[in-house]
């Protein structure tokens, strides 16, 4: 069995790293410089929303920057860390798994660390970052496996 024939091509990585790009300077902008362009206001079909009140199945009003950064983040993330290598051999599927799995753990305690140690709205924030953990945990292990794998050769 292919083992390999969910992954993308491997010229899909560089999507990944301007999508994720894109997504931190997005975010730069939105959350550090507090910037929200009023282009982005628009009414959105929310299925729960509470802001002032709660609003369930309902059509809002909402400034979508901080959607459009978490999406870019996540999908350039998806993207990088799901495209093959240049040269995609057997042992890879051994590596990606052991990732897998390093990424599973590491993202645990970083999910009991946020529980453990941050309170209040910082916790939801804790949570926002977590969207992306699993998937940048996953990146660095692979690649630091790899780089092991290839200094073996």
């Amino acid at each position: 069995m292919n083992k390999t024939r969910f992954l993308l091509p491997a010229h899909f990585r560089i999507a990944g790293i301007i999508l994720f790009a894109l997504g931190m300077i997005a975010g730069f902008v939105r959350f550090y410089l507090n910037i929200k362009p009023k282009l982005l206001n628009i009414k959105v079909f929310a299925f729960y929303s509470e802001y002032l009140d709660n609003k369930f199945m309902k059509v809002v009003n909402n400034n979508i920057g901080e959607e459009i950064t978490i999406l870019l983040i996540i999908s350039g993330l998806f993207i990088f860390a799901f495209s093959r290598e240049k040269e995609e051999i057997a042992a890879l599927s051994d590596l990606r798994f052991s990732a897998f799995v390093a990424s599973f753990y590491l993202s645990f305690v970083f999910l009991i660390g946020a529980t453990l140690f941050t309170f209040g709205l910082a916790f939801i924030y804790m949570l926002v970052l977590f969207m992306s953990v699993p998937l940048f945990t996953y990146i660095l292990a692979f690649r630091i496996l790899l780089f092991h794998h290839n200094k073996k050769k």
